[in-house]
């Protein structure tokens, strides 16, 4: 049973609110249709992802020659690869690059591996509850626990649909709790508005699972 429920209709809803429910931007697609090959032009993909998303590499070349070196010589597409992928590039930078590793992972290699941000493990927290993995290692328990999420939701969404809930539900809550969390510019104004008049905004209402007068 879910500390939280969640239910197919805000998958669905989440979908509606971010146009396509997913990520991709068209840079990104259009990265994807010239070099589909997880091994082509990693250096670009890189580069251009760090610069979309905001994950904060400063040495991005350094990392995406380490990245182009283990890419050629490890032909894994599954959770692991995004571990060993961010344990390499912790020789090259010494902090561990979940976010980046795990988006560039997600859109480059395997499109069936979530991506990981701190909001999207709020919320699978939040829903989870004690059900929540005990895998110490970071990318592995959020695989886990999005697998039992989908499980005990009876959800048949796919990754990216569920991504897209998991980070406008997470960037909520988590500024809900505090209005002055920095988040993303693409969803504050929705977050204002829903606050100042819930009828504003219904399909976020609908995403969040909460009727106007709780809102």
């Amino acid at each position: 049973m879910l500390a939280m429920p969640l239910s197919r209709n805000q998958i669905d809803a989440a979908s509606k609110f971010w146009g396509n429910g997913s990520w991709d931007t068209k840079e990104l697609v259009q990265l994807k249709q010239v070099f589909p090959n997880p091994q082509d032009a990693v250096m670009l993909k890189a580069i251009v992802l760090n610069t979309l998303y905001g994950t904060n590499i400063i040495a991005i070349s350094k990392v995406a020659k380490r990245l182009e070196e283990l890419l050629n010589a490890n032909h894994s597409t599954g959770p692991d690869l995004v571990e060993e992928l961010v344990a390499e590039i912790r020789n090259v930078t010494k902090r561990r690059h979940y976010s980046f590793v795990a988006k560039f992972a997600h859109f480059f290699i395997n499109a069936d591996l979530p991506i990981l941000d701190q909001y999207a493990e709020y919320m699978v927290a939040k829903h989870l509850g004690q059900a929540q993995s005990q895998n110490p290692k970071r990318y592995l328990k959020f695989v886990e626990d999005i697998e039992k999420l989908t499980e005990l939701a009876g959800l048949t969404c796919n990754c990216a649909q569920l991504d897209a809930y998991l980070w406008i539900a997470g960037e909520y809550w988590c500024w809900k709790e505090n209005p002055n969390l920095k988040v993303s510019g693409d969803l504050v104004g929705h977050f204002e508005r829903f606050a100042e008049n819930p009828e504003n905004e219904r399909t976020l209402g609908d995403l969040l699972g909460i009727g106007t007068s709780s809102a």
